[in-house]
Protein backbone atom coordinates (compact mmCIF):
# COMPACT_ATOMS: atom_id res chain seq x y z
CA UNK A 1 0.00 0.00 0.00
CA UNK A 2 1.52 3.31 -1.08
CA UNK A 3 1.24 6.32 1.19
CA UNK A 4 1.64 9.95 0.31
CA UNK A 5 4.99 11.46 1.20
CA UNK A 6 5.00 13.72 4.21
CA UNK A 7 5.39 17.42 3.60
CA UNK A 8 8.09 19.35 5.46
CA UNK A 9 5.75 20.43 8.27
CA UNK A 10 4.52 16.87 8.81
CA UNK A 11 8.11 15.61 8.86
CA UNK A 12 9.01 18.13 11.57
CA UNK A 13 5.95 17.22 13.62
CA UNK A 14 6.68 13.49 13.23
CA UNK A 15 10.21 14.13 14.47
CA UNK A 16 8.82 16.02 17.46
CA UNK A 17 6.35 13.22 18.21
CA UNK A 18 9.25 10.80 18.25
CA UNK A 19 10.51 12.80 21.26
CA UNK A 20 8.21 10.94 23.60
CA UNK A 21 9.52 8.86 26.41
CA UNK A 22 8.42 5.96 28.59
CA UNK A 23 5.60 7.90 30.17
CA UNK A 24 4.16 8.70 26.72
CA UNK A 25 4.43 12.47 27.05
CA UNK A 26 5.97 14.49 24.21
CA UNK A 27 8.79 16.66 25.49
CA UNK A 28 10.11 19.79 23.83
CA UNK A 29 13.63 18.97 22.61
CA UNK A 30 16.59 20.99 23.80
CA UNK A 31 16.67 22.84 20.48
CA UNK A 32 13.63 24.72 21.79
CA UNK A 33 10.96 23.74 19.26
CA UNK A 34 8.23 25.29 21.43
CA UNK A 35 6.39 26.83 18.48
CA UNK A 36 6.39 23.47 16.69
CA UNK A 37 5.08 21.78 19.85
CA UNK A 38 2.21 24.26 20.12
CA UNK A 39 1.47 24.01 16.38
CA UNK A 40 1.30 20.22 16.73
CA UNK A 41 -1.03 20.64 19.70
CA UNK A 42 -3.23 23.15 17.84
CA UNK A 43 -3.48 20.76 14.88
CA UNK A 44 -4.50 17.80 17.05
CA UNK A 45 -1.31 15.74 16.97
CA UNK A 46 -0.67 16.27 20.70
CA UNK A 47 -3.35 16.41 23.41
CA UNK A 48 -3.67 19.28 25.88
CA UNK A 49 -1.98 16.97 28.40
CA UNK A 50 1.04 16.52 26.11
CA UNK A 51 0.31 12.99 24.89
CA UNK A 52 0.38 11.83 21.27
CA UNK A 53 -3.19 11.63 19.96
CA UNK A 54 -4.72 9.14 17.54
CA UNK A 55 -4.01 11.64 14.74
CA UNK A 56 -0.40 11.88 15.91
CA UNK A 57 -0.02 8.10 15.98
CA UNK A 58 -1.41 7.95 12.43
CA UNK A 59 1.21 10.50 11.33
CA UNK A 60 3.96 8.45 12.97
CA UNK A 61 2.69 5.36 11.17
CA UNK A 62 2.74 7.24 7.84
CA UNK A 63 6.28 8.34 8.60
CA UNK A 64 7.23 4.71 9.10
CA UNK A 65 7.87 5.46 12.74
CA UNK A 66 8.34 3.44 15.79
CA UNK A 67 11.93 4.53 15.25
CA UNK A 68 13.81 7.65 16.14
CA UNK A 69 13.19 10.27 13.43
CA UNK A 70 15.52 12.84 14.96
CA UNK A 71 18.71 11.59 13.37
Amino acid sequence: MATAALNESEQKIASLLASRYGDGVVYIPRNGAKSLFFDAMANGFISEDGFVTRKGRALLARAGSGTDLRG
